[in-house]
């Protein structure tokens, strides 16, 4: 019988029964603390016991009578959650919470009241009873709470009324027969009457009250028997129309309403799924536009994947070419830098001869000059000659005639006179030719001269276009370097190039089946809610 009390009084009676179970008394271990989801608690304690994390009470009580308990420790003004059955959407303990210091029930329970009314934890709306716990000095150091679950509110409604008033009746029909048989039998008709009268007495009231407690029945009987059609009518009836907007409801037409017509619970309750089905609609129908979208969208962006995909598989095609090519150009270019550098190499070899040569045709110059110098010299001392020739050819002239003068005895010495004289003229014509071949050799140095000298200038001349050729084939080496340099960076840019168009392409291959997948998804949720029925569909 305890469903048919008003919903304060069963939160009581649990209430009173949950603290039942802590007969001990509490107290509160002020040298200690445990941390609860990162709150530093006291600890609280029931005799020996520990009460913070101790989930034991708390679970069989629910267990038991389905109703939720918790249990809070003080710290200052506040009240933390130390244990409790209430789990939240992680299915994970409410503990370490602190009790809101809004809570209509805070003021009262921080005074040592108790606090009754509605409560919503976590969605749920609850009907909770507070009540603080105190320890043997009479100071409030914590708070226990019981709450019931307000699902069916039904229980207030016409039919359970009608229920209780039934049973009600009932009962206290046959409480008022038990009172009365009580109070007009025994003792009391044994003081009215004799003995025998008062027992005869007292089975004729037996019999009458039984006779009449079985009319009362009868008439509840009837009346129970007369309330159904009312019941029926009032309550079966909308419930059944209900129930079958219910199920189209849940078969997915939503076009189905309940025509409502009354303002009590039943007609809330229908209200309800009306409302509940005209929500469904417009969501449904959100859906089914935000799906058609979305399936028109990812078709787009899968062709569009499609055909990018398809440009840099061909873009990535061409940069692989390209990067072959980069590396056969780049092979040539260093190949012509590398037979640069061997040709200034040969160059510059070149241009030291070439400076060898003309120093070498320079001292032949100043050899050819020396030459000259000296021939002309010799051409001098063989003038000399001639004249010692000519003057020692005179003199002997003269001593040949002396002797001649002097007759027998300047014989020998005409003799002397005419061998010098012959000496004479034979130096004077060695003297001739040593000038003729002097001359000669002058001339031939005098031309050889020239021509070295004509050498010299073109060797000047070679060198000079020598040092050209090495400035030139220097500058060549060097930009080839700087060519295969720079041709060896477009290479590597072009290999980036290639490896990020190849990531590029691997994404895009992940974008276009994400695509897909995603346009799959939307033709699976299109499908899923054309399992709906709209109104002008």
């Amino acid at each position: 019988m305890n469903h048919l009390l008003p919903l304060k009084s069963r939160i009581r009676r649990y209430a009173r029964s949950y603290k039942a179970q802590f007969s001990n008394g509490f107290s509160v271990d002020t040298h200690r603390t445990i941390d609860i989801a990162g709150r530093a608690t006291p600890v609280l304690m029931h005799g020996d016991a520990e009460l913070n994390m101790n989930y034991a009470a708390t679970d069989t009580f629910t267990e038991r009578t389905g109703v939720t308990t918790s249990i809070f420790v003080r710290k200052g003004d506040d009240f933390i959650r130390i244990t409790t059955s209430i789990k939240n959407q992680k299915n994970e303990r409410a503990v370490g919470t602190l009790l809101d210091r809004a809570h209509p029930g805070y003021a009262r329970l921080l005074q040592g009241q108790s606090y009754l009314g509605l409560s919503s934890v976590f969605g749920v709306q609850l009907m909770t009873g507070y009540d603080p716990i105190r320890d043997s000095a009479g100071r409030v150091i914590g708070v226990i709470v019981v709450g019931m679950a307000v699902v069916n509110k039904f229980y207030n409604g016409l039919g359970f009324k009608l229920t209780a008033a039934l049973s009600a009746g009932a009962t206290l029909l046959l409480c008022l027969y038990g009172w009365a048989f009580s109070a007009l039998s025994g003792a009391a008709l044994s003081r009215a009457l004799p003995a025998d009268e008062a027992h005869q007495a007292s089975a004729a009231l037996h019999a009458s009250f039984s006779n009449l407690a079985l009319v009362g029945l009868g008439g509840v009987l009837l009346l129970a028997v007369g309330m159904y059609p009312v019941l029926q009518r009032l309550v079966s009836k909308p419930l059944i129309g209900t129930r079958y907007a219910a199920e189209k409801l849940a078969a997915g037409d939503l076009t189905s309403l309940v025509h409502v017509d009354r303002r009590d619970e039943i007609g809330q309750l229908m209200h309800a799924v009306n409302a509940t089905a005209q929500g469904l609609a417009r969501i449904v129908g959100d859906v089914r536009q935000a799906s058609d979208s979305i399936t028109h969208a990812s078709r787009e962006i899968a062709d569009g994947n499609a055909d990018l995909s398809a440009r840099t598989e061909s873009q990535a095609s061409a940069l692989e070419q390209a990067a072959s090519s980069m590396g056969q150009l780049t092979d040539i270019v260093k190949l012509s830098a590398d037979k640069a550098r061997q040709v200034d190499g040969h160059v510059a070899a070149a241009s030291q001869v070439a400076g060898h040569g003309e120093k070498v045709v320079g001292d032949v110059v100043q050899t050819m000059q020396a030459i000259k110098r000296s021939s002309l010299k010799v051409a001098d001392i063989v003038g000399v000659i001639d004249g010692i020739a000519f003057q020692t050819n005179l003199l002997a002239l003269n001593a040949a005639v002396e002797a001649a003068r002097a007759g027998e005895h300047g014989r020998g010495f005409a003799v002397v006179a005419a061998e010098v004289r012959s000496l004479a003229h034979r130096s004077a014509s060695a003297a001739k030719e040593i000038k003729t071949l002097i001359n000669d050799s002058v001339g031939s140095v005098d031309a050889g001269g020239k021509l070295v000298e004509e050498a010299g200038s073109t060797m000047i001349d070679i060198m000079s276009a020598v040092h050209r050729v090495s400035d030139a084939m220097s500058e060549i080496t060097k930009a080839s370097e700087e060519q295969r340099a720079g041709i060896e960076e477009i290479n590597t840019a072009i290999a980036h190039i290639d490896d990020m168009t190849q990531r590029n392409s691997a994404l895009v291959e992940e974008a276009a089946a994400a695509a897909e997948s995603t346009y799959d998804s939307a033709v699976k949720l299109s499908s899923a809610v054309t399992a709906f029925k709209l109104a002008g569909s």
